[in-house]
């Protein structure tokens, strides 16, 4: 009896276990139909159903470009380490990462192999307690901020910005009286390297035209000033509330 109570719980755990995903990205990594103008393959393996490894691929080499384990991949949260490659493979930046937060050293790398940054992260609060930025040649620079998020181009472009800007673009609350619905939707979005909004995805619903309207209202939004990761356009993740 003990033995059939364990297997039926590992069937139904494994069960719970997401599929392995295989997409496609562009050279600003959104998310396309298929490989047709594909710049890289992104593999995801999941553990349970919301821990997770990514690995993304150059689609024309085959070669790791990035790899980053998930706590908690639906709400975006890494834990463990985190790495990129440039095309020739030469490490470009190695990160560590617990519960969604920077711990220990952070290096990044030119693509000769030269350090081009090196930081050291308190994990009780995010913060960089010591800081050096390099030239290619070796040579010492001012410092500056590894990540600068993006901007958007009303107010001060900040976070509050973005959630009013969505707000005002949605019918409500006619639209929660007449759904009978009231709550919250949170959304997951990218702002891509070019500064547009992309992969836009639901993490909390609340009913189909209020989660509908907020994803339009999102797609319609301006095009924000790119965020940048060591000095380079970057995409960025958003994850945002809007409550009827």
């Amino acid at each position: 009896m003990a033995l059939s109570l364990l297997t039926t719980k590992v069937a139904i755990a494994q069960q719970l276990i997401p599929p392995h995903k295989q997409a496609f990205l562009d050279s600003t990594h959104q998310v396309l139909l298929n490989e047709v103008g594909a710049r890289y393959r992104r593999e995801t393996e999941f553990s349970d159903s919301i821990t997770a490894t990514v690995s993304t691929y150059y689609l024309a080499t085959g070669k790791l470009a990035s790899r980053q384990a998930f706590a908690n991949l639906r709400k975006g949260v890494p834990d463990g380490i985190s790495e990129q490659w440039y095309p020739n493979g030469q490490l470009r930046m190695h990160a560590d990462y617990r519960q969604g937060r920077r711990t220990g050293e952070l290096r990044t790398y030119y693509s000769t192999g030269q350090l081009k940054r090196r930081e050291v992260y308190n994990l009780k609060d995010d913060f960089t307690s010591t800081g050096e930025c390099f030239a290619e040649n070796g040579q010492l620079v001012p410092f500056y901020k590894f990540e600068q998020m993006p901007v958007y181009p009303e107010g001060d472009g900040s976070a509050r910005v973005i959630v009013r800007a969505v707000q005002r673009g949605i019918k409500y609350p006619r639209l929660a009286a007449k759904d009978h619905c009231a709550g919250q939707v949170i959304v997951a979005f990218n702002v891509n390297a070019l500064g547009d909004v992309a992969d836009i995805r639901l993490v909390q619903s609340l009913c189909p035209l209020a989660d509908e309207a907020v994803l339009e209202s999102i797609r319609r939004l301006k095009r924000f000033k790119p965020g940048l990761q060591d000095g380079n356009p970057v995409a960025i993740a958003f994850t945002i509330p809007v409550t009827f």
